[in-house]
């Protein structure tokens, strides 16, 4: 995390405490939650996820690099950044932003509340200035629970004239122990888009299991997935719903060398599960309708 000297600390009304606004020097400010159940920082470039432990487990549940650049208007590796209004590249003029301009765009949060341990923030896009391509005629909120389990809420109203496209995903980079010897189930016979091997298609056989680097759009798919850590005694669900795929994504040694921003043996501690509408799964929302991405995760240990 950033150096947080002069850093001016916020109560956020509404939840007896337990959410403050940090205003750091650098406008890199974050939301940081505390309550008996869990903790999360969640930061308002990209209303993204850096943090969440459930109380009840020993580890926490994102993995964050050593190496991550914590400076305005630079995509920030680990936690889950959200990829919107477009997963990958974009096209035209804006081929040059990765992952669309959601996750280094400016939110605001707009409500927050807390039940008993349970804390439920809303942020709200704000649109970015001075980008050399039309942004989208649409709004984009996100809703973030924390307690016990984590969900978020990624929700899109089209607030134009004419239907509009998107793609979308959560890039959840979850912790592992050691991501070769880790088992992903729930996408056994689902179809998939290998990135990694010029777009071949293929479909899934069994549990996914790591022993090179892996890229890999699964589509067409509304299931859940369980992950099984044998180093960290842990399964994590995911579940999901208003998405039709799942990215699997992890740049083994040879790809992390080539991130300024992935450190050393890192790759080894990370596997991203996102869930999110890619590829030919885009989305297509009409005029003052809404798309609702959603997901939940929790961990078990054993």
């Amino acid at each position: 995390m950033p150096p947080e000297t002069k850093a001016v600390m916020e109560a956020i009304p509404g939840t007896e405490g337990a959410v403050c606004l940090l205003r750091s020097p650098n406008g890199l400010h974050d939301l940081r939650l505390r309550t008996p159940a869990a903790s999360a920082t969640i930061r308002l470039q990209g209303a993204q996820l850096l943090e969440y432990a459930s109380a009840a487990c020993r580890q926490p549940l994102l993995w964050v690099s050593e190496a991550a650049i914590h400076r305005p208007g630079h995509a920030l590796r680990g936690g889950i950044p959200l990829c919107w209004p477009w997963f990958g590249a974009g096209s035209g003029a804006a081929s040059a932003v990765q992952h669309g301009y959601a996750r280094t765009a400016q939110w605001a949060l707009c409500a927050a509340q807390r039940d008993g341990d349970e804390v439920a923030l809303t942020l709200r896009m704000r649109q970015p200035e001075g980008l050399p391509f039309p942004l989208l005629p649409a709004e984009a909120t996100l809703r973030i629970e924390v307690g016990a389990r984590l969900s978020l809420e990624l929700r899109t109203r089209n607030q134009g004239t004419q239907a509009i496209e998107i793609t979308e995903a959560l890039h959840t980079y979850l912790l592992v122990g050691d991501v070769r010897q880790v088992r992903l189930a729930g996408l056994d016979g689902a179809s998939f888009v290998d990135k990694l091997d010029g777009m071949r298609q293929g479909v899934q056989r069994g549990e996914v299991r790591c022993d090179r680097a892996i890229d890999r759009m699964f589509l067409s798919t509304t299931s859940e997935c369980l992950l099984d850590d044998p180093v960290l005694s842990r399964r994590i669900l995911l579940r999901k719903s208003g998405s039709r795929s799942t990215v699997v994504w992890n740049p083994w040694l040879e790809g992390a060398g080539r991130m300024a921003d992935m450190r050393g043996a890192g790759w080894q501690r990370m596997l991203c599960v996102e869930a999110g509408n890619v590829d030919r799964d885009r989305i297509v929302v009409e005029p003052d309708a809404e798309h609702v991405l959603r997901a939940s995760y929790e961990v078990e240990e054993y």
